[in-house]
């Protein structure tokens, strides 16, 4: 490596880091690269002009520079493997939600069963049980047309077959006994947090994803749950992610509506972030 290319790296990175931190600079430096020129070490300089690579890093530079997440930038984020498109419409994937797929796979085979994904975003959740369970009929609700249309075209992007429908939770009925699983990553987080939530998650990612109403928390978790208490088939199954400060108040929810076999599930960081249930 030439080392005017090595000092051009080292530059991307120090400018990164009084915004981003020194470890997460130097993981958006490799995002950045990867999405680039295919190649995640640093030797992807050996044969690129200078000029070139300046061109192409100082614009993404200074948006990162003024907090906007690299997910947005390159419009692409990867999750469980596979890539997505994300723009400012819909969340950025994160680990925890990766654990909760996990999770599902792990307790249900590979037969065919109707599939319910609320409040779908970008399609990753809905996607990524279809990538690995082909015989799943999935589909994927949410109140946007915005996430919906990204949703859309992830599908078209991996070739999937995924049910994409735009519906307002709070205000649906029921379907009585028609799914096998229901899954939710709705939005949990109360407003008077957003004091303690990183500016870049605030300022770029969509609230409506993110937040609830200090004094009604849990009100997705309640309309999900009276709507699976009807909708799942006998012995189906309620899978959500969770805010881990209301893991308690959403297993007595649960217990209350008459659901059997309630757990909180520990994230790697042994946080609880994620609950289930089965219809009785």
């Amino acid at each position: 490596m030439s080392l005017s290319s090595k000092v051009l790296y080292d530059q991307f990175v120090h400018d990164l880091e009084l915004k981003w931190g020194s470890e997460e600079s130097k993981k958006i430096a490799q995002i950045v690269f990867n999405h680039l020129f295919g190649l995640s070490r640093i030797d992807i300089f050996l044969n690129k002009s200078i000029a070139l690579l300046d061109d192409q890093l100082i614009p993404i530079s200074k948006r990162l520079l003024k907090g906007e997440p690299v997910q947005y930038i390159l419009n692409q984020a990867t999750f469980y493997g596979l890539s997505f498109f994300v723009n400012q419409f819909v969340l950025i994937p994160r680990q925890e939600t990766e654990e909760l797929v996990a999770l599902i796979l792990e307790e249900n085979d590979h037969g065919v069963q109707n599939i319910l994904d609320i409040g779908t975003g970008s399609g990753i959740i809905a996607l990524t049980l279809r990538t690995h369970r082909p015989k799943w009929n999935v589909s994927g609700w949410d109140l946007s047309p915005e996430a919906l249309e990204i949703a859309v075209r992830n599908a078209n992007h991996l070739n999937l077959n995924v049910d994409f429908t735009c519906i307002d939770i709070l205000n649906k009925s029921p379907d009585v006994d028609k799914y096998h699983l229901i899954i939710s990553n709705p939005p949990y987080i109360p407003s008077s947090e957003k004091s303690s939530i990183p500016g870049h998650v605030v300022e770029y990612e969509p609230e409506l994803a993110l937040f609830v109403a200090d004094d009604h928390p849990l009100i997705f978790y309640e309309v999900i749950a009276n709507y699976a208490l009807k909708s799942l088939k006998k012995r189906g199954k309620l899978y959500f992610e969770i805010h881990e400060d209301f893991a308690y108040q959403i297993q007595t929810l649960l217990s209350h509506l008459g659901f059997e076999e309630i757990a909180i599930h520990l994230d790697l960081n042994k946080k609880a972030r994620m609950a289930s249930a089965i219809r009785a």
